[in-house]
């Protein structure tokens, strides 16, 4: 009997944490906002010379279409993001750090390249390029109107 009333007890604690657990995933949910966008709709902001992008941000992360004119320059910076970068189509140089050395790496059309946070990187576009940056957590840097230092330096 005091098996079956252990057994009994235990599952009952098991049962009520469950419960409880799918309550809390259903008011987060309930909570989100859910955003859409439109690339296509949306307006380029010339952000240096031959650099162009359209942005936009969620609660935890962000994505970025640039569109770099051959010869664009993306100074050397580092952020604390995780940036993936998608080249759609083109061809961008990138200077950064792997495995403790500066290291060049060409990235072209399908290719992916991730940049854990603080890992500094610098991009030259070698012809016409499409870039699809995603960046967790949001760039903060890009909250407001004023660029960047790093950017500043593109112009």
């Amino acid at each position: 009997m005091k098996t079956t009333l252990k057994i009994f007890l235990i599952a009952a604690i098991f049962a009520g944490t469950s419960a409880n657990a799918q309550v809390n995933t259903i008011d987060s949910v309930a909570t989100s906002k859910v955003q859409h966008f439109n690339f296509d709709e949306m307006e380029s902001e010339t952000i240096g010379k031959g650099i162009q992008r359209k942005w936009f941000h969620g609660e935890k992360g962000q994505m970025t279409i640039f569109n770099l004119e051959k010869g664009a320059h993306i100074p050397w910076h580092k952020h604390p993001n995780e940036q993936i970068t998608y080249i759609m189509s083109g061809k961008v140089k990138i200077k950064t750090i792997i495995d403790g050395k500066e290291k060049f790496v060409i990235v072209s059309g399908g290719e992916v390249i991730v940049f854990p946070e603080n890992i500094p990187h610098e991009f030259w576009a070698l012809e016409k390029t499409v870039d699809l940056d995603v960046h967790v957590p949001v760039r903060q840097d890009w909250l407001s109107k004023e660029l960047p230092d790093y950017l500043k330096k593109s112009e």
